[in-house]
């Protein structure tokens, strides 16, 4: 077009612009923004809008908020531009702030886009109180009978963990849509009511709604959590019979569900299945492998993917480096463990640190294992910890095991766990005196457990459990 000599106009940009956000290349953005400038479009409201909203989805939020900032007048478009990218980029608390400005602003009225995308905000942030005058709002405007904005405010309740007004506001819609259903159906998730997750999904089956790749996700993830095969098999019949079979998301859960339900024959056929899987999808047949015990052919796998030219991803290598653990493969752990860095540019974890204290431990090397926690580049958490401890713990060694556990007692002193296992160290080292005295008297650790946190302890009542024997001291 520039070649032929055809100069653009505001429409060009407004339709150019978010070809470049959705492609996320800010340069490309930058340089329409020079056009801009040089054609004299730069106080168009909706381009001035489209910029706001292509820095925002390129994640340049100082560009955004200068091009929002320099905007002579603005229309109810340039901030709803304003909260969506705030929104996008995870601004939680200034897209609220964004909101509250339009409040004020009395020639700029509020649309259902507006309170739809204040509402995610809300439900992020876990802000019930704004978002409850936000639903006022809603109803004072009448915009209550738009759908998604009904889905919004329920999705609000449910992110903000307040269920049951999610469950009202659901009853009174009459026109639902498998938006409407899955909102209710993930609230039910993730309050870990996974029985009525999968009664919400069939009912909306029976009401004649199409299920999504959102709804078979959220169902079999509710069947997994409960180990429900039949519910989960049903699921996977459904998947079939609405074409979803291809979908990736879905296959994912599939896999996930089978080995959750124990049926690792049935997750690998899923698995075996697929085409174009991606990383996610050989991730979680690994892990699949890994939790059952099956290191050698998680291993197989994970150099299979690799054949494949998958890049593996975090979870990934917390999978292979657990199954190289429980296998004694401490050479080929370290080999993993290294080419995190060099070769895939990931940065290792708390996790993979704890998986690799795990492995030196497995293999007996204790000395290794702590010389490796001592030298981690980061702070070394209750994982890696933990690991070591456990190892002292199988190990009876003693001396190495107290200095451990007095780490573990300033990281987490709530955990009773930990004393637990320094009293069995105690005991196999045939101390069990001073393992009978801090079982029974957890007032014992006094130098060891800050004041607040014996507080705490205290607060809760204590449980340790060494053989066959229970006790518990309310003091």
């Amino acid at each position: 077009m520039m070649g032929c000599c055809v100069l653009p106009n505001e429409y060009t940009f407004s339709a150019v612009l978010p070809i470049c956000g959705g492609i996320g290349v800010v340069c490309n953005g930058e340089q329409v923004h020079c056009l801009i400038l040089k054609h004299g479009f730069v106080l168009d409201l909706f381009v001035g809008s489209a910029l706001v909203d292509m820095y925002g989805k390129c994640g340049n939020m100082r560009l955004a908020m200068k091009v929002f900032d320099e905007m002579p007048e603005r229309n109810l478009v340039s901030w709803n531009s304003m909260i969506n990218v705030f929104l996008g980029n995870k601004m939680y608390g200034d897209a609220v702030g964004v909101f509250k400005e339009v409040v004020g602003v009395k020639c700029v009225g509020m649309n259902e886009v507006t309170f739809s995308s204040v509402l995610s905000a809300c439900g992020n942030l876990g802000g019930l109180d704004i978002g409850r005058q936000v639903h006022g709002l809603v109803l004072k405007y009448g915009l209550v009978s738009f759908g998604y904005v009904k889905n919004s405010v329920m999705g609000m309740y449910v992110k903000c963990g307040f269920l049951e007004d999610a469950y009202k506001l659901f009853r009174t819609i009459e026109d639902r849509d498998v938006v409407t259903w899955n909102v209710i159906a993930m609230g039910c998730v993730q309050k870990g009511k996974f029985r009525e997750a999968c009664k919400f999904f069939w009912d909306m089956r029976c009401e004649g709604i199409s299920p999504g790749e959102a709804s078979f996700s959220t169902v079999l993830h509710a069947a997994a959590s409960i180990a429900a095969l039949e519910q989960g098999s049903m699921v996977h019949n459904q998947v079939i019979k609405t074409g979803f079979g291809c979908n990736l998301r879905t296959v994912n859960s599939l896999i996930n569900m089978y080995a959750k339900c124990g049926c690792l024959a049935d997750g690998y056929r899923v698995f075996d299945e697929c085409e174009g899987k991606n990383v996610v999808t050989w991730t979680t047949m690994i892990s699949a492998f890994q939790q059952h015990g099956c290191a050698y052919q998680a291993i197989e796998l994970f150099k299979n993917m690799l054949d494949e030219g998958i890049k593996p991803c975090y979870i990934t290598f917390v999978s292979i480096l657990s199954a190289c653990s429980h296998t004694g493969r401490v050479d080929e752990g370290f080999y993993y463990f290294n080419s995190m860095s060099e070769q895939h540019n990931i940065n290792p974890g708390h996790q993979h640190y704890a998986c690799m204290v795990d492995l030196l431990c497995r293999a007996g090397r204790l000395g290794e294992a702590k010389n490796f926690v001592q030298s981690m580049p980061i702070e070394p958490g209750a994982s890696v910890w933990g690991a070591l401890l456990g190892a002292c713990n199988r190990f009876g060694n003693l001396e190495m095991g107290v200095e451990v556990a007095k780490r573990l007692f300033e990281i987490e002193p709530d955990n009773p766990g930990n004393y637990v296992l320094l009293s069995n160290i105690y005991t196999r080292n045939g101390r069990v005196k001073e393992a009978s005295e801090r079982e029974t008297d957890p007032c014992i650790w006094a130098s060891d457990i800050p004041l607040g946190a014996l507080i705490r302890i205290k607060k809760k009542s204590f449980y340790f459990v060494k053989g066959l024997r229970s006790c518990r001291d309310d003091w």
